[in-house]
């Protein structure tokens, strides 16, 4: 930080500027290699997102499926539109309104996915091999936190 901080930023606070850009870049060095580890499946971080909720939980629709990964229908629509030319997903007419869509993995996905996660997880476990279960739980409590507030405030 620089020596003139509270200058430039009297009500800042240098630990909690350091603690939001290391949380920054520790994000982005985890989406990073995430996104090197699935290059090669032909999956994005967030495509690999998607097949995961599509085989837990069942085909749904577009919206449904933004709703669990908390982004735009746009980036949805994006996602989709590059799993299914990849083979790994579907699009159906809804059985109860046939107005409407909905996303389904295919045989394909599956196939991928039962690549994908064990791949992921062996790696999350590596990375966060640095904490111990007890500091896990603490991290996780305080990403929580953190998360909570960053919501409450908009």
């Amino acid at each position: 930080m620089p020596d003139d901080f509270y200058e430039q930023t009297p009500d800042g606070s240098v630990l909690a500027t350091e603690a939001v850009m290391n949380t920054i870049r520790t994000a982005d060095l985890l989406f990073d290699r995430i996104g090197r580890l699935l290059r090669p499946l032909g999956v994005s971080a967030a495509g690999g997102l998607v097949l995961g909720i599509l085989r837990d939980r069942g085909r749904m629709s577009p919206s449904e499926l933004g709703s669990h990964l908390q982004v735009t229908r746009a980036t949805v629509t994006g996602v989709v539109d590059s799993l299914e030319r990849r083979g790994f997903v579907e699009r159906t007419p809804n059985p109860d309104d046939r107005r409407s869509l909905t996303i389904e993995i295919t045989d394909s996905g599956l196939a991928v996915l039962g690549t994908l996660r064990p791949l992921i997880h062996r790696h999350e476990k590596d990375w966060m091999g640095v904490l111990t279960d007890d500091e896990l739980r603490a991290y996780i409590e305080i990403l929580h936190r953190i998360q909570g507030s960053v919501a409450e405030q908009g």
